[in-house]
């Protein structure tokens, strides 16, 4: 049985939404941006503001260890959101969120582990004193990676948006904790645990708010597209 030939209403929508495109590179080195940004900020951080005080006590594998394990973390959700952008390559739902809940305890451990090895700055509150200027200002950090991430994630076409944006906002929000653990000397948890881990969370919310957008206009161009295509139906009638 010969195949049924398309109608040419389908041929004319189909070639009318045709363009060239150069080929992705994959995930994991479309996410080196994403670390090379991370070197940028820690550069810049380091020239404006100096390295934390009590950089002597945590010693280099707390100071310069904890930024390279949240930086990776960051920059593997970032590869992981990437990958959710490409239609029928992503990870999965439950994949993302296993990652997200791994990266999360990455990130409570080794603020524990700071903890117990410096005292860090004394502050008279530790869950007030400084903290929405420390959320500010690694949520600033983020927001810069996230423009990157974002720019990365246009240039796939995901089907689920809005887990590709939760991950690319976590994951900019990771590396923007790495890069800021450079400069804020207060360990206590209810200090790091709240602020600067609300300015992770803030992001992934932008980032979820940044997938929906991209979901509703694609529901907008398709509806659009379909008006058209009725249109001319109706004109051919």
């Amino acid at each position: 049985m010969s195949p049924t030939p398309l109608p040419p209403a389908l041929r004319a929508a189909v070639a009318s939404d045709l363009r060239p495109v150069r080929p992705l590179a994959s995930p994991a080195r479309r996410a080196l941006a994403l670390l090379a940004w991370a070197a940028v900020a820690a550069a810049l951080v380091l020239a404006l503001r100096g390295l934390r005080s009590d950089a002597a006590e945590l010693g280099l594998l707390l100071t310069w260890g904890v930024v390279l394990a949240e930086v990776a973390a960051g920059a593997g959700l970032v590869a992981l959101a990437l990958a959710e952008a490409v239609p029928a390559r992503g990870p999965g739902r439950g994949a993302a969120l296993l990652a997200l809940g791994g990266a999360a305890a990455l990130f409570v451990a080794l603020a524990a582990v700071t903890r117990r090895a410096s005292r860090g700055m004394e502050v008279d509150d530790p869950l007030l004193s400084f903290g929405p200027s420390c959320a500010g200002l690694q949520g600033f950090i983020g927001l810069t990676a996230f423009a990157v991430a974002a720019l990365l994630v246009l240039r796939a076409a995901p089907m689920r948006a809005r887990l590709a944006g939760l991950l690319a906002g976590a994951g900019t929000g990771f590396l923007a904790e790495g890069v800021y653990h450079l400069d804020c000397p207060i360990t206590h948890l209810s200090h790091v645990l709240v602020w600067h881990g609300s300015a992770i969370l803030l992001l992934a919310l932008l980032g979820f708010g940044f997938g929906l957008a991209l979901e509703a206009r694609e529901r907008a161009r398709m509806e659009r597209r379909r008006a058209g295509t009725a249109a001319r139906k109706g004109g051919e009638g």
